[in-house]
C-alpha cells in the first residue's frame, strides 16, 4: 500500500491549478462545494476525495497517478529512468544484430571517455 504525502498532493493540487490560470471560486463552483472547502483540500486540512482529484486532474490534463505521486522524486526519477531505457531499447532493436553490437560498443567507449573525465 502506498503512502501518500497529503501536504504534498495539496500543494500540486494548488500549484496545477494557478498555472491553469483557475481560482479557488471557479474550482467550487464546478464541484458544487464552497472556496473554503477547496482551500482546505489544498491546504490538507479536509480529506482529499475521489471526485475531487480526478476533477483535478481532468481540469489540468494530468494523470491521477501524477497527482499521487507529487513530491516523490525518487519515483519521478525511476520513471524517467524506465522511460529513457525503454526508448533506447526500441531504438537498439531496430539495428540488425551485428548494429547493435557495434552501438554498444560505441556506446561501452563513450562510457570509458566519461570517467576519464571525471
Amino acid at each position: 500500500m502506498n503512502n501518500y504525502d497529503f501536504d504534498k498532493i495539496g500543494e500540486e493540487l494548488k500549484r496545477l491549478r494557478t498555472e491553469h490560470s483557475y481560482t479557488q471560486e471557479q474550482v467550487a463552483e464546478d464541484l458544487g462545494c464552497t472556496i473554503s472547502f477547496v482551500s482546505n483540500i489544498e491546504n490538507n486540512r479536509a480529506k482529499l476525495n475521489l471526485r475531487v482529484l480526478t476533477y483535478y486532474a481532468k481540469l489540468c490534463n494530468v494523470t491521477v497517478d501524477s497527482i499521487l505521486n507529487a513530491g516523490d522524486d525518487k519515483k519521478e526519477m525511476q520513471n524517467i529512468s524506465s522511460a529513457i531505457d525503454t526508448e533506447a531499447l526500441n531504438i537498439l532493436h531496430q539495428f540488425s544484430i551485428d548494429e547493435q553490437k557495434k552501438v554498444i560498443k560505441i556506446l561501452k567507449y563513450i562510457k570509458t571517455l566519461s570517467n576519464d573525465t571525471a
